[in-house]
């Protein structure tokens, strides 16, 4: 066994206090547990009069995700809405649940808030689960259970996070200049149950959004407390199992939470994951001043198998089966240890002020084998990539609301740090024996930000919102090999932002976006001369419709405009920066209240995106989602029966500039159905339940299996590739991970 981490230590310290003060939990307001509100009832919308500086309480659709309202504007008052149970100081309506006051969505039409109650009607053993909910968005497991998750946003195929921010309690998960490619963002430390709501910002119009915010930001918000403590248990096919416990109490320092996972599953492979992942955090929300702080400690790790991508070809010849593989030996292991303060203070008329510092450890080890024997013949192409680093940051933002008559002035101003300090290495290996290292660098990268952002509203019906980020970067690597001198660089960033949004009634916005942003390229590439900040310039238009209280339709068209691209290099295994490019999209956003307790969703993503310096014809963006479809059916029942049937559905897209080879696309239906009693809950779940043969990373890379000798050795659909000296590297073939079958899931859940 390895030495207990620091924040292990210390978020289990808080255990004994915790158990201590768990009798002294707030009881429910009656023995017999109401059943679950339906989704989204949390909070319903209220239009927020700015001319009389009351809010109404207006009857909006609770129909799923609730349109976006600024993240900073604290869009619930309490510290835990996702139970009906919790005392309220709104009314609460009979069909709805629990009322709160809600400011009037006033950024974009694709923005929205996902909250608990929405996420609690689909499977939740996953932290990917989590994102399944964001409107638009698709996630896919990326060979090996514990390895970054792949993501799919406004016609980005993101790898592990190129080109979308993600963040976890305002700290940004996105590692920059990462061993396995640029904007590596594994999620997997998260406690799934622990996520109270998740901020979506889609498109580079939000001045607190920096780094990688270029196809949108998500923000997962994790709760302070919890309403009741929990044990819970989860088991299914493939030896998939895990425990989580839980526990919440008060004292006299104020509110712990305590949360302990451990997870594990073999897979449908030939050669078992081996997954095991561990997670625990501890948080203490204690009062200070007329605020609060918040003190966190989370501690993860994990360790796995895969079997990696394999060429279509060695599928469709039977050489392998599509859950078989040609290197048993891949997998890697990692781990994450993070401490975390946040002082929060404001809210509702007053002024915020949020100030936050926080810390953490980060290591992976990764191997893999993604061309076989094409640089290898004899030894074979397994590479192993390692990435260490300490990472630290600041943040501090302030929001004041000033009225001058009809016109009110909300500002948004905000600060922030950080510093990644960086060793990151590529070598080839045999059997997890590591044979020669090719790049060894130690990194040295530091960013600071400044933003500013005023939203003018005369009345209800008009919003004009600037904003300007200021961003400056250092970038220093120092080559561990030798063969390079130690090189810097430093680049900054102005980004101006503004939109529009008018409300001419009660049931309607209609907006308008502009705003540029950027992602930054890895370090060692920089150095070199390449692009430092790569430019991001969008725009969108939209609308909003609440209807009849049981509708809510947003519909937006957009445009973003990327400087450089950042592609896949499957020979490495890693990313690098490419051309320009241009996407240009629709997004559609569907709820709708069948029944008081039954409800209907449908989001659908349309985008055309092209290199806009190649010819027509070689000017496909390799790997970007054309179509994405989910929808499904959601019911609550009074009675406590909850369920949810959905349908996810991603078009065929181009896998090479010239179209050559096709990424495929797949269908997948998945449910869940349980009861919510007196104490516990028991839910099934199932995924892929048609059983379809599901393609989930999907990559063209030039790969060489053993007996492919000469380009003759190509079979149809793929292409002979030859090094500029004659040498035979490969077959440039579809390459893909395979999605599970069908896949149930039983978990029992005591509360306390």
């Amino acid at each position: 066994m390895k030495q207990v981490p620091p924040a292990v230590s210390i978020a289990l310290t808080l255990a004994s206090w915790l158990a201590g003060v768990a009798t002294a939990q707030e009881p429910a307001s009656s023995p017999e547990a109401p059943p679950p509100a339906p989704p989204s009832a949390d909070v319903e919308g209220a239009r927020e009069d700015e001319h009389d500086a009351q809010t109404d309480e207006a009857d909006e659709p609770d129909t799923g995700s609730e349109a976006h309202t600024h993240e900073h504007t604290h869009v619930i008052r309490h510290s835990h809405p996702h139970d009906p149970r919790e005392a309220h100081e709104h009314p609460v309506h009979p069909s709805y649940g629990a009322r709160a006051r809600v400011r009037r969505p006033r950024t974009a039409a694709s923005a929205s808030t996902v909250r608990a109650l929405d996420l609690r009607l689909r499977p939740r053993v996953r932290p990917f689960d989590i994102l399944m909910a964001v409107p638009g968005m698709y996630v896919a497991q990326h060979a090996g259970g514990g390895k970054a998750n792949q993501y799919f946003l406004r016609g980005f195929d993101a790898d592990h996070g190129t080109d979308v921010a993600l963040s976890v309690d305002g700290i940004p998960v996105n590692m920059v200049s990462h061993g396995h490619g640029q904007g590596y963002a594994d999620l997997h430390f998260v406690i799934p149950e622990l996520v109270e709501r998740v901020e979506v910002r889609k498109g580079p119009y939000f001045a607190e959004d920096g780094d990688f915010a270029t196809a949108g930001a998500i923000d997962l918000h994790l709760a302070e407390t919890l309403d009741e403590s929990v044990l819970s248990v989860t088991g299914g096919l493939y030896e998939s199992w895990r425990l989580l416990g839980a526990i919440s109490g008060a004292s006299a320092l104020g509110r712990g939470l305590l949360a302990a996972e451990v997870a594990g599953a073999e897979g449908p492979f030939d050669y078992g994951e081996d997954l095991r992942r561990y997670n625990v955090l501890g948080r203490l929300t204690t009062p200070v001043g007329s605020g609060r702080l918040v003190l966190t400690a989370a501690s993860y790790a994990a360790r796995w198998d895969a079997s990696g991508q394999l060429p279509l070809r060695a599928v469709t010849s039977g050489l392998v089966d599509r859950f078989g593989a040609l290197d048993p030996l891949e997998g890697g292991d990692g781990d994450r240890h993070a401490l975390s303060v946040a002082y929060r203070h404001g809210g509702d008329e007053e002024d915020e002020l949020e100030l936050m510092a926080w810390a953490l450890r980060y290591r992976l080890s990764l191997f893999s084998n993604f061309t076989f024997f094409s640089a290898h013949p004899d030894l074979g192409d397994m590479i192993h990539q390692r990435d260490e680093r300490t990472m630290s940051g600041l943040r501090a933002r302030w929001q004041r609301d000033l009225r001058l008559g009809r016109l009110t002035l909300r500002t948004l101003a905000g600060v922030g740090a950080r510093a990644d300090s960086i060793d990151a290495s590529l070598g080839w290996a045999t059997g997890r024996e590591d044979r020669e290292r090719i790049v060894d660098a130690h990194i040295e990268q530091r960013s600071i930000a400044a933003f500013a952002e005023t939203d003018a509203a005369w009345d209800a019906w008009l919003h004009l919102i600037l904003g300007l980020r200021a961003d400056f970067f250092t970038f220093d690597v120092r080559d561990e090999l030798g063969m390079r001198a130690a090189r810097s660089h430093a680049a900054e960033r102005l980004s101006p932002k503004a939109s529009l949004v008018l409300a001419p009634t009660r049931e309607v916005d209609a907006y308008l976006n502009f705003g540029m942003g950027y992602h930054s390229n890895d370090a060692r590439a920089v150095v070199a001369g390449g692009t430092p900040l790569a430019r991001a310039v969008g725009g969108e238009v939209g609308a909003r419709l609440r209807w009849l209280e049981r509708f809510d339709v947003a519909l937006a068209a957009f445009l973003l405009d990327l400087e450089s691209e950042i592609v896949w290099v499957g020979d490495e295994g890693t990313t690098e920066a490419s051309g320009a490019t241009r996407r240009m999209g629709l997004e559609l956003e569907a709820r709708a209240r069948l029944l008081p307790w039954l409800y209907a969703d449908l989001d659908v993503t349309l985008v055309r995106a092209r290199f806009v310096d190649e010819p027509e014809g070689a000017d496909e963006v390799p790997l970007a989602p054309r179509l994405l479809l989910n929808g499904g059916l959601s019911a609550r029942h009074p009675s406590g029966i909850y369920g949810r049937v959905g349908l996810f559905h991603m078009g065929a897209r181009p896998a090479t500039e010239d179209g050559f080879i096709e990424a495929r696309g797949m269908t997948r239906l998945d449910a869940v159905a349980g009861y919510r009693g007196r104490g516990y809950e028991i839910a099934l779940s199932g995924s892929n339940l048609l059983d379809a043969d599901v393609y989930e990373a999907q990559f063209a890379t030039v790969s060489r299996l053993r007996g492919e000798d000469g380009p003759e050795d190509c079979p149809a659909g793929t292409r002979a590739s030859v090094a500029d000296d004659g040498t035979f590297e490969g077959c440039e073939d579809l390459s893909f991970t395979p999605g599970w079958p069908i896949d149930v899931r039983l978990t029992a859940s005591v509360y306390f």
